[in-house]
């Protein structure tokens, strides 16, 4: 909790409050995982599909460009995002397989 005195504390309280909708937004796509680790077992997909890596990565690294975020700091984030999805697929899927 930002300290009440700083001359930081509106601005903190504005971030801290962007940070509760980003954890919000985080936990509901982690959520889906579920249902695409149940349609990735019954069609036999592998858990990392390398040209949908791709493709999310390009569309949100232009979508940040275009909102004025740096490129590398999307592309970044989303890489963490998209690995952290693929080991918790990767542990109910019981496989190694990757797309080629």
């Amino acid at each position: 909790m930002p300290e009440k005195d700083s001359p930081l504390y509106e601005l903190r309280c504005r971030i801290d409050e962007l940070d509760n909708e980003l954890l919000s937004v985080l936990s509901r796509r982690y959520r889906i995982l579920e249902e695409v680790i149940k349609v990735k077992s019954e069609h036999n997909i592998p858990f990392k599909v390398p040209s949908r890596v791709d493709e999310v990565l390009n569309r949100n690294a232009a979508k940040g460009r275009a909102l004025g975020l740096p490129e590398n700091y999307v592309r970044d984030v989303w890489t963490r995002i998209i690995d952290e999805a693929h080991t918790f697929e990767q542990q109910f899927l019981n496989t190694d397989k990757v797309e080629e």
